[in-house]
């Protein structure tokens, strides 16, 4: 493969991140038009106390509302569950392509910065007793060569800080979507719950991220 094809890991853990949106969305869709009675009619009958069902057209309201009730619960699960495992395949991703960008592209960035300022000391230094044209114009290619590996460097670690945003909004939403029913990882790890103050500043934290890469100036 090329050194610009993306690689496989990538392509990998982005598909298996968009099914479980695609996921999340279907079944929290679903929900919503369970729990507005939307999808009544499909349901022949709904279970009722001491008999095994009723009709669609009986006057037991109360039966139909716990019936929608436990539909929605069941399909908000299943979204939970769903966002989840896309929030997974995202930490994953998002965490090796940091570490990717730290000891590749950004190491190459210092590397031809810190290459730049050798080459232009040692050539000024060699250089210092003469004074002509020639190394007039050597002395400016080598500055503009140490400025052009300095914004380079400096577009290179803008984009390192948004790929470590990516990576804590990722850790936030693991945290969060961790505490919630239908995976309580917390729970079924440490035998209670998450702390609500982490959680619920688990989810500031990552929508702050968001607003700040929505931010006009924040590139």
């Amino acid at each position: 493969t090329s050194a610009t094809s993306t690689p496989t890991w990538k392509i990998v853990g982005g598909t298996i991140k968009l099914l479980g949106l695609m996921g999340f969305w279907a079944f929290d869709n679903l929900s919503f038009l369970t729990s507005s009675g939307f999808l009544d009619p499909i349901r022949l009958q709904y279970p009722s106390s001491g008999s095994i069902g009723t009709a669609i057209g009986s006057d037991d309201d109360a039966n139909i509302n716990e019936y929608r009730m436990k539909r929605k619960k069941g399909l908000s699960i299943r979204a939970v569950q769903c966002y989840f495992f896309g929030v997974v395949a995202g930490l994953y991703v998002n965490a090796r392509a940091l570490w990717s960008h730290r000891n590749g592209v950004l190491g190459d960035a210092r590397n031809r910065l810190e290459e730049a300022i050798r080459l232009s000391t040692t050539r000024h230094a060699s250089t210092t007793s003469l004074n002509n044209e020639n190394n007039n114009s050597d002395h400016d290619e080598d500055e503009d060569a140490v400025k052009e590996a300095r914004n380079h460097l400096q577009q290179t670690e803008q984009k390192h800080f948004e790929l470590s945003l990516a990576l804590l909004k990722s850790c936030c939403d693991f945290m969060v979507f961790s505490n919630n029913p239908g995976i309580d990882l917390h729970l079924k790890l440490r035998g209670r719950k998450n702390h609500e103050g982490l959680h619920c500043l688990g989810g500031l934290v990552s929508a702050g991220t968001v607003l700040y890469n929505n931010f006009p100036n924040a590139k």
